[in-house]
């Protein structure tokens, strides 16, 4: 009940739309009682040539033809009025389901893009899509069934009820007997139903997991050839689905055989001893058909709620796990009273800052990356950062960036907590080329200005010439119109990050990061886009994370992490007149390169 609930009020702006489709619905409800009256009143007037008083009042009952003519009259206009219902009513069902999926498609990745960056890293995309559509695709369904068809429906069982019980109770004694049977075989099945929908859902959240990893990493599958190898996981998983589905199937079938069986004994009943009284002449035919009638209106509703009840119950399930990555509560969020980040000189600090790594699919159980880590970077200071892997190269920028938050400590930017200032206003203010440059399935030109909507033309040509980006792109069929489709399949390592440096120029924010930025560049490439970085770094706070040392040699400081710590510290000239880590580094690269 509590996931009703929630969805009514989930739904609030479909709300108008809703009560439309129930009083349509009520509507065609209501009218379609009436229709078995009409059967009565013509099988009756046929066989015995009079007709209720009650419909004697209205029609001319001394002129059979002209009242068939009156009748027929009638009944159409009725009809027509139900038929024009029903079709206003399933358009706007139409309508109201697009809406519904645009509405929870928004709701939902509104909520996802509140989560940080530490849920997405623990959490597999085929996992998250699994949930997400799957609950997506239920919620109107469920909506649907309980505003159009379960009203209707009881309104329908309700007054048909009524009617059986007062035009005859010994004929509707069995029914009234059997319903709360039903009802009850009804609600036990949708319970057992539920469980085996759990279990299915969690192997089709795994499924979904498998599939997409397939589409993901095709690449490396078939570098290793492990196609076959991957059929077979997910022949497995969709083994276990079958067996479980199987098995639910059963159940169902089984216990719909048993509410089919007592909707037997009830017509069976009924024609009996409803045959018995017409052929005593203690009932009309009219009145039997009648009768038959009702009890269609009264039985079919009362399966058609159980069958809706099955569905509600099964829909509930990808519903609820819908909703609890609606509900998943990040550490990471904004403080009630957060400010905008007001960036005046660029002077970033870590002071006493401890972070540990909870898990992910990075690391199993918890790692200690920094403890009481410190560090002062003046404004317009340009900091590189070395080190093995593994130190916290790029947990230092991730945490400037609030892609996770601080265990202990603090960071400041021009004295202002990053704690304390929304989130969006500190990564406006930062501009940040990381190790893996992520790209839309979408034009050159589309991924350029996504640092910067509002760039010309000439702005998107003159940083892709300083990020040695322009030659390439003018050598594509398109030019900037070019795309580089998914994940930029169609593009190089270096060329990704050539794109992604050209993306960050045109941000122009005032604090700068790369991450490995030239990693991917051949020593030509990486040379001519340091000869433009080094340029477009200065006046701005930059911090610059580099394995190779040629990248950071001009730098006004360099660190050397190990073990969470600054070891190491000073200009490349300072640093290769002593006998430490950098030194030794660096001429282990420069016999690499000479070699």
């Amino acid at each position: 009940m509590k996931e009703i609930k929630r969805i009514w009020f989930e739904s609030k702006p479909l709300h108008p739309a809703l009560w439309g489709m129930l009083g349509l619905s009520v509507l065609v409800a209501l009218l379609d009682l009436v229709a078995p009256w009409f059967y009565r009143e013509l099988v009756n007037f046929l066989t015995t040539g009079q007709a209720s008083p009650f419909f004697a009042r209205f029609l001319p009952t001394e002129n059979g033809v002209l009242f068939l003519l009156w009748w027929v009259v009638i009944y159409f206009g009725i009809d027509l009025i139900t038929i024009t219902a029903g079709q206003a009513k399933f358009f706007v069902m139409s309508l109201t389901g697009t809406r519904a999926q645009i509405l929870f498609s928004y709701k939902t990745l509104e909520r996802l893009q509140q989560l940080s960056i530490s849920f997405f890293d623990k959490t597999p995309p085929g996992w998250i899509r699994e949930r997400v559509y799957g609950g997506i695709r239920e919620i109107f369904g469920i909506l649907q069934s309980l505003i159009v068809d379960v009203l209707p429906l009881v309104i329908n069982l309700v007054v048909a009820g009524v009617v059986l019980f007062v035009f005859n109770k010994i004929l509707a004694s069995v029914f009234i007997a059997v319903a709360p049977m039903y009802v009850g075989l009804s609600i036990w099945r949708a319970k057992i139903m539920r469980a085996w929908q759990k279990k299915i859902r969690t192997k089709a959240e795994q499924e979904g997991k498998t599939f997409f990893e397939n589409i993901s990493y095709y690449q490396l599958i078939r570098e290793f050839a492990r196609e076959d190898f991957e059929l077979k996981r997910l022949g497995t998983v969709q083994s276990q689905i079958m067996r479980l589905r199987l098995r639910q199937e059963m159940f169902m079938r089984w216990s719909g055989l048993a509410r089919d069986f007592l909707q037997i004994v009830i017509y069976a009943w009924v024609y009996g001893f409803g045959g018995y009284l017409v052929l005593t002449q203690k009932l009309l035919v009219g009145d039997l058909v009648l009768f038959i009638a009702y009890l269609g209106r009264a039985l079919g509703p009362l399966g058609r709620v159980m069958q809706i009840y099955d569905s509600i119950q099964v829909g509930l399930v990808a519903v609820g796990r819908l909703f609890m990555v609606w509900d998943k509560r990040d550490k990471v969020t904004d403080v009630p009273d957060a400010k905008s980040l007001a960036v005046r000189e660029g002077r970033i600090e870590f002071k006493h800052v401890g972070f540990v790594y909870k898990g992910g699919r990075r690391y199993k159980g918890e790692k200690t990356i920094f403890k009481d880590f410190n560090l002062h970077i003046k404004p317009k200071e340009i900091v590189a950062v070395v080190g093995p892997s593994g130190v916290g190269k790029s947990t230092l920028v991730k945490l400037l960036l609030r892609f996770y938050d601080v265990d202990k400590g603090r960071i400041l930017v021009d004295g202002q907590d990053i704690k304390s200032v929304t989130q969006q206003s500190l990564r406006r203010q930062v501009s940040a080329v990381m190790q893996d440059v992520i790209t839309f399935n979408h034009t050159v030109q589309y991924n350029l200005r996504y640092g910067n909507p509002r760039a010309t033309d000439q702005e998107v040509a003159r940083a892709s010439q300083v990020a040695n980006l322009y030659n390439f792109v003018m050598s594509l069929r398109s030019k900037f119109k070019t795309r580089i489709g998914e994940r930029g399949v169609r593009l190089s390592g270096g060329e990704k990050q050539r794109l992604g440096i050209a993306r960050a120029l045109l941000k122009d924010a005032p604090i700068l990061i790369l991450d490995e930025a030239t990693s991917a560049l051949d020593s030509e490439n990486e040379r001519m886009v340091q000869d433009a970085m080094w340029e477009l770094i200065k006046g701005r706070t930059a911090i610059i994370i580099a394995h190779r040392l040629s990248t950071v040699k001009k730098a006004d400081r360099i660190l050397v992490l190990e073990g969470g710590k600054i070891i190491e510290q000073g200009t490349h000239q300072a640093l290769m007149k002593r006998s430490g880590y950098y030194r030794r580094l660096f001429k282990m690269q420069g016999e690499m390169l000479s070699d």
